[in-house]
Parts: C-alpha cells; structure tokens; sequence
C-alpha cells in the first residue's frame, strides 16, 4: 500500500505532497489542471521512465509504501525489505539522467520495475498491467487452487522438489564419459596431495610463529641470557637484592610489617619462577639446530596447499570433503545413470496424474469464478463480456502445474475470446480488470490499483454503478481514481482536487485534499447543470457516503 507520495519539480508540479488513505482516493480537477500529469508521476516512480518533457532542473519522486508478506516473499531476490515491510522508493532525476533507490540503495531500472508491478496497477489505455502477463495468470489460478483443492496442491508440490531434485542431479552428470574419467583423476590427485601433507588445524599460524622465532634466534639468545643475568646470575642482581629486603622485613615483621614480608616473599618467589621460566626457553633453543630448515620446509607445503585450494587452511579441509563426496558421487555415477531417467519419468508421470485432477476440480472452481465475473460486468453494463481461464498443457511439468492458465475476455458475442493485452478500448480493459480483480480479491498480490478514468464513456447510472463496485473493492485493495463523474466521487474516503496557480507569472499544478465542506462544492461543480434541486443533490451525497 501506498501511504505517501512526494513530488519535486516534476511538470507543472513544483512541491506537492499526499498522504492517501488505505481505501479509495478519488482525485479529481478540470481538463489540464494536472490529472494525467500526477498519473505520470506515478507510473515515473515505479517503471523509472520520466519523460524526458516533464523534468525541470533537479527534481525527484518518492513514495513510503508497506507491503504484506506474500509481496515481500516475491520481491526477497531483488531487495532487502524491513522487518515492518517497508519500503521508501525514491527517483531523482535532471534533464540528463535519472536516478533510482529503495531504502537508500541505487538499484537498476530493471529492478525499479520489477518492484513496481507488484506494489501498483496502472489502470490506463496504455499501461503495463500485472494481471496482462500470462505467467502471472498461472499465479493466480495456482492461488485459487491453495485454497480450494489443498491436499491435491501440497502433494504436487511435494512431487515437484523432488522431481527438480532429480533433474539438477542430472544436469551435474557430464555427458561425456571421458570427461568423468578425467574428473575422477583430478579428484584423487587433489585427495592424494592433501592427505600426503596431512595439514593439522591452525598448523599454518603454529608454524608462522614458530619461524619467525627460529629466524632471530642469536637476538632471543641475547636477550634470554641478559635477562637472566639481571635476574640471578650477576654478581649483583635481583635475587640478592630481594633476600636482602626479604631479610630486613622479617627482622621488624613483629612491628606491623608482617604484610609487607609477605609480599616481598612472594616477589622472591616470582624472580625464581620467571628465572626457571627463561632458563628452560633458552635450553629449547639450543635444542634442535636443524628445526628451522624442518619448520621452513613444512610451512611452505601447507602455503602452498593454501595457494591451491584456499585461500584459508579451513577451507583446505572444506575442499577436501568436497572433493571426497564428488568422487563417491562419480565412483557410483554407472549406477545413477541408469537408475535417475527412469526415476525422472516415474516422478513426472506422478505429476501430471496429479495435474489432471487439479484440472478438473481446478476447471470447475474457475467456471463458477466466471459467471461471478460475468454478473460483475454485467452491472457494469458490459452486456456481452464474459472472462475465460484457458487451460494449455505443459510439456514439462511446472511451478505452477502440469497446465498454462491464461486468462481470456471477450466484448460481444461473435468476437473471439483474446488475451487481456489486445482488449482495444482502454475504458473497456480497465472494467474488465475491476471486474477480475473484485472477484479474485486476495489472490492477487498487488495491494494498490490506479484507474484512470474507469467511467470514460459511461452515462451517470453506469457512473454510479462503477462508484459502488470500486467502493466494495476498496475493502480488500487501496484505490487511487482518476474521474470525472461526480457518481464516483460520492464514494470517496479521501477525496483530493488538483488545480492551477498563478504565482510569480508562473502556472503551477497543486493537490490539496478537500475537507467535506470543500467536496460537496467539488461533486456539486461536477455534477454542474445536472443538479436541478439542492436538496436532491445533498440527499443523493449522504445516501452514497451512507
């Protein structure tokens, strides 16, 4: 849903802001006054095509939207969406480029658009509609089918990962046996080299240690026997010097200073351990003269197992019971052969046996979706209309069934049944849609629809019949129309008025939204000439809202 839109120099809009409500948003305004224009702006924040007459110097475009779950789950590959499901949706653009963000990252057009058939419809002659993509048709059906027909759904899912299972099992068996041959060779020299220099957890930082040690052992050498000389073997050193102090303090120990005694004989005590301590580092050294040629020659066997299957020791060890599962894999390779086709075509017979019942009781549940559409549209004074879910057969069984679904619609008897996408008559498509979508309620994902004068064409019963079905609808979708029948603009929640400015010698577009004083006068303009009697008109107004 969108909760607010922001605009910045975009046409004849130089600062508008609007915070729509989550049922039907009617906006409406005189011929130019920037209806179309709002509609692009729209379309511009969730396709980023800006058209290229309608930016002004630096402008931008951007939205704070929420979506559900099921949205959120769609949109997962393409975009990282918070916990709450939201969504802030930005473009900015100049005269020369344009510039695209949600929740503060640059994506590409491609994903901008993506994003966008899912959070609104744009219900126009021209506009790109989720619901005129025949895949997203399947989707739809399949939806439908989860509610209906659910233990015949989960068992075809089921079936269907184990099938993909066995066929991406097949797909990583090479086709050419010499080429396994030649696998199973690398991997054996790979196991072999690995395990001949048999490399211990952490050995590489050990070793690294270890040598750097061996290489300034004449410096630790020094350094030792200084220390130690200091410590005990000079002739003055500290060890004499603490006896000393040890000495006196026991002599006046009785006199209040048996703590300090103690502490001095604890020091005593840590020279010696410390002395011990650097007298055994030093005999270590003097140990092994030939261990820095060994450590050398050992770490260089693991760098260099590191340079090859690293760049970590860790990920030595990971290879290596890679390598050891891929060889077993290929050691039973004879046995997969012959056992996974036949495997393969046991799993995709199960799934169009499956298919088949779901066509039959998933054909009757779409029959019964028909004629409810059909009487929608009916009351939307299409006569002749009528929607038909068409069912092809899939050679290979599919995410969504063993069947393509799409979704068909026909204006007059003797007029074919045709794809959404050729409806001519852009007031025509966008009843059609309304009447679809009122019926499938949640089982379409898009949360947000936008009518561009849905009523084009229409006397003022139909009008009003349109007002009621988009009110009904707003219950389960947030609306956003564009009309110019005062019959729509009744059923409001939000009503909003576009219009011009004069300001500085300059025309600018505003939105404002009208309070229910300003509405009444608004539907009463509209209505114009057609209101005879004031009190019939206000009397018409509450029943509407009622």
């Amino acid at each position: 849903m969108i909760h607010s839109l922001a605009i910045k120099n975009f046409g004849l809009f130089k600062d508008v802001n609007v915070d729509f409500s989550e049922g039907i948003n009617i906006i409406t305004g005189e011929s130019g006054a920037g209806k179309s224009m709002f509609v692009k702006a729209l379309i511009s924040l969730l396709s980023g095509k800006v058209p290229k007459n309608l930016r002004n110097k630096e402008g931008s475009i951007s939205a704070y939207i929420t979506v559900d779950d099921k949205v959120k789950n769609e949109l997962k590959d393409y975009i990282d969406i918070t916990e709450n499901n939201e969504i802030i949706l930005n473009v900015k653009f100049n005269e020369k480029r344009s510039v695209f963000r949600a929740n503060g990252t640059i994506i590409p057009k491609t994903i901008l658009e993506k994003l966008g058939s899912y959070i609104m419809e744009v219900h126009t002659q021209n506009s790109q509609v989720l619901l005129r993509n025949p895949k997203y048709h399947n989707q739809i059906a399949y939806n439908i089918f989860k509610e209906n027909i659910v233990d015949l759904i989960i068992n075809y899912e089921e079936k269907y990962r184990e099938y993909l299972s066995l066929k991406e099992k097949l797909n990583n068996i090479p086709t050419d046996p010499s080429e396994i041959y030649r696998k199973i060779d690398i991997l054996n020299f790979q196991i072999d080299e690995i395990e001949h220099i048999s490399p211990r957890e952490n050995e590489d930082e050990e070793l690294k240690i270890e040598y750097k040690k061996l290489s300034n052992i004449e410096e630790i050498k020094s350094k030792l026997e200084k220390s130690m000389a200091i410590l005990k073997d000079e002739e003055k050193n500290i060890d004499i010097f603490i006896g000393e102090i040890v000495e006196d303090l026991s002599d006046i120990s009785n006199y209040g200073f048996e703590e300090e005694l103690n502490m001095a004989i604890s020091i005593q005590d840590m020279i010696s351990e410390l002395y011990s301590s650097l007298e055994s580092k030093l005999y270590d050294l003097d140990l092994d003269p030939q261990r820095l040629e060994e450590v050398a020659n050992r770490l260089n066997e693991i760098m260099n197992l590191k340079r090859k299957y690293g760049p970590a020791l860790e990920n030595v060890f990971e290879n290596l019971e890679k390598f050891r599962i891929e060889l077993k894999e290929l050691d039973d390779l004879e046995k997969i052969l012959n056992e996974i086709n036949p495997m393969i075509e046991s799993k995709k017979k199960e799934l169009f046996e499956i298919g088949e019942r779901i066509k039959v009781k998933g054909e009757k549940i779409l029959r019964k979706i028909e004629d409810k559409i059909k009487k929608e549209l009916l009351a939307l004074n299409m006569k002749y209309a009528e929607i038909f879910f068409d069912f092809k057969k899939l050679k290979e069984p599919g995410k969504y069934g063993t069947y393509s679904i799409r979704i068909l619609a026909k204006t007059t008897p003797q007029s074919p049944y045709l794809p959404l996408e050729k409806i001519a008559s852009g007031g025509e498509l966008s009843r059609i849609i309304l009447a679809v979508e009122k019926v499938i309620g949640e089982s379409h994902l898009v949360e947000t629809m936008l009518f561009d004068e849905i009523d084009s064409g229409v006397g003022q019963r139909i009008a009003d019949v349109i007002g009621k079905k988009l009110k009904e609808f707003s219950k389960v979708k947030q609306l956003i129309v564009i009309t110019h029948m005062p019959q729509v603009a009744n059923y409001a929640d939000k009503h909003f008025k576009i219009y011009k400015i004069d300001k500085n010698n300059e025309i600018y577009s505003q939105i404002i939204e009208l309070d229910d004083k300003k509405r009444l006068e608004e539907i009463k303009e509209m209505y114009g000439e057609i209101i005879i009697d004031k009190e019939v008109f206000n009397k018409e107004v509450a029943e509407n809202e009622t």
